[in-house]
């Protein structure tokens, strides 16, 4: 008992004090490493939300050419809402020669259009008034309740007042069409043809992404020109289906070469129930207008070469060509967790197992000695 007493116990004790300072010390550092690692997590946060703000409040969209505001709006204010540091709209238009107020303000190039026959003999010197270099002629010649103009007088008209403006440097479109022309345009150009048309700008309504594509593809293969959409738009009325159809259909026109501008149906506030507007009652941009404006979302995956259900303008087509296009938020482009964020102290692991290591030599040795 003197040799355990002497030699055996001191050994075992200073084991054991020696096991619990490392796992002291162990355990300390841990802790450091895990306030370090906090810390840094912290800091590293803080600088991310900086730089985010940062980037933020100083980025400032990029027009895109080709989109346009088909310009209703009664309120002459209105307009300024297109004017903001997210806004992608680059021009409008009013279905006349008259800009709208506010027009220097919001910053947007104004294309004026001669609606019908009415004050033709007067083009010429409003379009050098304006200073404008690209013209729109007669606004849906082909129906009766709007311009209605039969093919030969137009084309006489064209001939008279309109072909002269070139000279000026001055870009002509082709009578905008409504979704039913397509014969009249045929007979417009064949009536005219010492005409020099630029591009065919023409409108389409209805339901359902194919039925516009088919229209698209038609008056592109038939004429071979590029194609302005003066007035498109879904005619359903639940908001999610007018919603889905904008951004499906504009990420189309966006992705084809052919077509050179395009303006949604429409720029003003609720109308007679209408699903279809860029404003809500107050003035302001509702969700399409956030899209169609602002660019609030973006889509992705658009067919480059997409088809229709071949019924065209002669019926409304069902939704056959919409299923290659994914829209996403902005909020799903967020990339993944900071590595930071997730990493727990080892340090903890390594204590424990320290731990246990003394209490087996202690055991083993009190075993020894009884």
């Amino acid at each position: 008992m003197l040799f355990l007493s002497t030699f055996v116990f001191p050994l075992l004790l200073s084991v054991a004090a020696t096991t619990t300072n490392t796992s002291a010390t162990k355990t300390t550092s841990s802790v450091a490493a895990s306030t370090t690692t906090n810390t840094t997590a912290a800091k590293t946060t803080s600088s991310v939300a900086a730089s985010t703000t940062t980037t933020t409040t100083t980025t400032t969209a990029k027009p895109n050419p080709k989109r346009g505001l088909a310009y209703a709006a009664t309120n002459a204010t209105d307009i300024l809402k297109a004017n903001s540091t997210a806004s992608v709209a680059s021009w409008v238009y009013t279905w006349s020669l008259n800009p709208p107020d506010n027009i220097v303000e919001s910053g947007l190039e104004f294309i004026p259009m001669q609606w019908g026959a009415a004050d033709i003999e007067n083009l010429a010197v409003t379009m050098k008034g304006l200073g404008a270099k690209t013209l729109l002629a007669f606004n849906e010649p082909d129906f009766d309740q709007q311009s209605n103009i039969n093919a030969s007088y137009a084309a006489q008209l064209w001939m008279q007042y309109i072909e002269p403006l070139k000279a000026d440097g001055i870009r002509l479109g082709a009578p905008a069409i409504s979704s039913s022309g397509r014969d009249w345009l045929t007979d417009f150009m064949n009536e005219c043809s010492q005409c020099t048309i630029d591009f065919i700008p023409f409108h389409w309504y209805g339901d359902g992404v194919g039925g516009f594509t088919d229209y698209l593809y038609q008056l592109h293969g038939q004429f071979n020109k590029t194609l302005w959409v003066t007035e498109w738009a879904e005619t359903s009325t639940n908001d999610t289906v007018v919603l889905d159809f904008l951004n499906s259909t504009v990420a189309m026109l966006d992705s084809l070469d052919w077509v050179e501008r395009y303006a949604w149906f429409g720029y003003f506030r609720p109308n007679d129930g209408s699903h279809y507007n860029l404003l809500d009652v107050n003035g302001n941009l509702n969700a399409a207008g956030q899209v169609y404006i602002d660019a609030a979302t973006k889509v992705v995956n658009a067919l480059p070469n997409p088809t229709g259900s071949g019924t065209g303008d002669l019926a409304p087509a069902p939704n056959t060509a919409g299923g290659g296009y994914t829209t996403v938020s902005p909020a799903s482009d967020v990339g993944p967790t900071p590595a930071f964020a997730t990493q727990t102290p080892s340090g903890g692991r390594r204590v424990a197992g320290d731990v246990a290591w003394g209490s087996l030599l202690f055991a083993v040795a009190m075993a020894f000695i009884w």
